[in-house]
């Protein structure tokens, strides 16, 4: 019986690799290590077998578990991509973990979690006469029966004794499962039976520019000529129409605007507002600060100052 030649590679996959790409004995070790890497990794397959599928399967069984972490309901979607006509992934630890940029100590971990839940088996099998690993399985579903070229002819998931979702018993309508979902259409005209149509949703139109607010027109003239900035007049408009300030309103805002359009900081253009974020923020209210090293008077005796304690 042939033996192999280097002790990373196991011998079934030596006597592939001599089938398969005509390697000798002779063959220099360091392709051959390099090959068992990749096989152990999974990037290299033999005769077009044991390739990912394209679509993954996640039943609401796995997805709704509450005691799963969320990588490991993507890793049994990875399992069952994986898992041949045989009914098992073949994929290591190494190969998941470089698949998904984990460690193949938290791939260990996450096999464990879904093992212990019952939604997948770990085999093992070993060389005979050596007990040596040669591969390891992870049955989504093991057959009873013994192991065949075909899938099983029905595949069903168990759910955990703690999980049940029962649907309502019934709701007098078939749900659709298909891709292709055909929005409703009401009927229309005199095959409606009588049915009114829903009533259509109006479009608001936009209002049209004012030259001048309803409110006090004449008073927002002059705020406006005497107002530092001339943008966004229908905004400044509309927000003297929300304010509609009184008279004794409008004078308090003209004796703020007057110290603010002569304060140094507006003379010099910092800091000026729209109008109507003046008018929308109420920054006629604004408290005009004290010159650096200027100290204000206070206006309550300070603690201990002209005040008796009994």
């Amino acid at each position: 019986m042939p033996t192999a030649p280097h002790k990373k590679i196991p011998l079934r996959m030596w006597r592939h690799l001599q089938g398969y790409v005509g390697f000798r004995p002779h063959c220099d070790k360091q392709i051959i290590t390099r090959i068992s890497a990749f096989f152990k990794r999974g990037w290299l397959f033999l005769s077009g077998e044991r390739r990912p599928g394209y679509w993954a399967v996640l039943p609401a069984t796995v997805r709704y578990d509450k005691t799963l972490r969320p990588n490991a309901k993507l890793l049994y979607a990875e399992i069952t991509a994986l898992a041949d006509a045989r009914g098992y992934c073949w994929a290591t630890n190494s190969y998941l973990g470089e698949l998904f940029e984990i460690a193949p100590r938290t791939i260990r971990d996450l096999l464990k979690n879904l093992a212990d839940r019952g939604y997948i088996e770990v085999e093992v099998v070993r060389d005979e006469q050596t007990n040596e690993v040669q591969e390891r399985r992870l049955w989504v579903e093991r057959p009873s029966l013994p192991e065949e070229d075909t899938p099983p002819a029905e595949i069903c998931h168990t759910p955990p004794a703690d999980f049940c979702r029962t649907p309502p018993a019934e709701n007098g309508h078939k749900i659709n499962t298909s891709i292709d979902h055909t929005p409703y259409s009401p009927p229309e005209g005199d095959s409606a039976g009588g049915v009114e149509d829903p009533p259509k949703k109006v479009r608001r139109r936009r209002t049209a520019p004012k030259q001048a607010p309803d409110w006090k027109p004449e008073r927002f003239a002059r705020f406006w000529d005497y107002y530092p900035r001339g943008e966004s007049k229908q905004a400044a408009i509309r927000a003297w129409d929300r304010l509609r300030p009184s008279d004794e309103l409008i004078d308090e805002m003209a004796r703020a605007l007057e110290r603010q359009v002569n304060s140094e900081s507006w003379r010099e253009g910092i800091g000026i507002p729209y109008a109507s974020t003046w008018l929308n923020q109420q920054r006629w209210t604004d408290v005009p600060k004290q010159p650096p090293g200027v100290a204000s008077a206070p206006d309550a005796p300070i603690r201990g100052e002209g005040v008796r304690y009994q």
